[in-house]
């Protein structure tokens, strides 16, 4: 009898125990089902009003929530609290630029061999980013506007295509809302991209 009393009680046990790890993982579910919603359909803005220069308002955890950070091609710079756009000289001095190697989390300024703002050298040659003009544009496909820039993926000096950029960003801007500038690749941000303040200082999800 004792022995069918301590059963029956281990059994209540479990079933207590199974009950309550199921409402725990009915909330959790709930919840990551809720963030959902709450940023399904928002999108990064530009809002100059809000935020610095060089960066755009993303989208929070909750409905209300925003925060500004870096536009894509832009990187955080801890020391200024700032964004700037990469290979250009931001706060760094006269002859150098901003950078963001591939094996580090924090920009360093380095020195620019063109020692000038704005240029970038590429086979003993000084090329002005964004030049359109065909004897001043090392890219290929000149007549689709392809132009010196950076990569806003891989954060490297790269051929861009502004014309594409500029039409997608006028033809999805909302009514009465300023358009965006055309280095700030508005059309290509997302919350916690890879030079970004958020994930310069590790408040992102690592990646599954």
């Amino acid at each position: 009898m004792f022995q069918l009393h301590i059963l029956l009680l281990c059994a209540l046990f479990l079933i207590v125990i199974g009950v309550g790890c199921a409402q725990i993982a009915y909330v959790e579910d709930a919840d990551i089902d809720k963030r959902k919603i709450n940023l399904e359909g928002r999108k990064p803005l530009y809002s100059p009003a809000r935020c610095a220069r060089y960066q755009l308002l993303y989208p929070g955890d909750q409905l209300n929530d925003w925060i500004c950070d870096c536009a894509p091609a832009a990187l955080y710079h801890p020391e200024t609290d700032a964004c700037y756009p990469a290979y250009r000289q931001g706060p760094c001095n006269e002859t150098e630029m901003l950078v963001l190697y591939k094996e580090k989390i924090i920009p360093e300024c380095v020195s620019n061999p063109c020692r000038q703002d704005g240029h970038f050298l590429i086979r003993d040659k000084c090329f002005e980013f964004g030049n359109v003009n065909n004897s001043n544009n090392p890219c290929p496909n000149k007549e689709y506007t392809y132009v010196l820039g950076v990569n806003p993926k891989t954060l490297m000096v790269d051929c861009v295509q502004l014309s594409m950029q500029l039409e997608t960003r006028i033809s999805e801007q909302e009514p009465n809302q300023p358009v965006a500038p055309p280095d700030y690749h508005i059309e290509l941000a997302e919350k916690c991209l890879r030079g970004s303040r958020l994930s310069t200082q590790g408040r992102c999800a690592a990646a599954p």
